[in-house]
């Protein structure tokens, strides 16, 4: 499943939100391989601190169990080949299944940090830093401020939302 010998390009990293806690990166790195195909490999994000997976509470009905309190978690899964990434990114929801566990996870581009302007690159004076990835499937890239104004700025892309990277 996971390939030392693939390089894994940072541009096909989805990341995973709703994650349920008790799932292992090797556990959701075979379901994301079995729905969406070659996976070079997956991550759960960690409390730096803890050193615990990251998660906030949520309440998941179980069957002929009742309300149960569950904590959910997020997690990177980086794709060898970019048909599976995209798959899986227009497809945006998965249900995952972990014992008694049935979550349904959303999936969104990576943001990667200090991206340079894919816009502007080839511009004399371009090459600007580029807080804002546009995550709609004709966009895909990174822009500055500038460029995301002139770019999102007609009719047929206004309604695109930027992804920002948190600190």
């Amino acid at each position: 499943l996971v390939d030392v010998n693939v390089p894994i390009n940072l541009r096909r990293v989805v990341f995973v939100g709703g994650v349920p806690r008790p799932i292992r990166a090797v556990e959701l790195a075979h379901i994301m391989d079995r729905l969406y195909g070659s996976v070079a490999c997956a991550g759960i994000d960690t409390d730096v601190e803890y050193k615990y997976p990251k998660g906030s509470e949520a309440s998941v009905f179980l069957l002929n169990i009742g309300l149960h309190t569950a904590f959910l978690g997020a997690g990177r899964v980086a794709f060898t080949n970019y048909n599976s990434y995209m798959r899986a990114i227009t497809e945006r929801y998965a249900q995952l299944s972990h014992g008694e566990v049935e979550k349904r996870v959303e999936m969104k581009p990576y943001v990667l940090d200090d991206q340079i302007c894919e816009e502007c690159i080839r511009e004399p004076n371009g090459g600007r830093h580029a807080p804002f990835f546009c995550p709609h499937l004709e966009c895909l890239q990174y822009y500055c401020e500038s460029c995301w104004t002139s770019m999102h700025g007609s009719p047929s892309r206004e309604h695109h939302k930027p992804l920002v990277k948190e600190a």
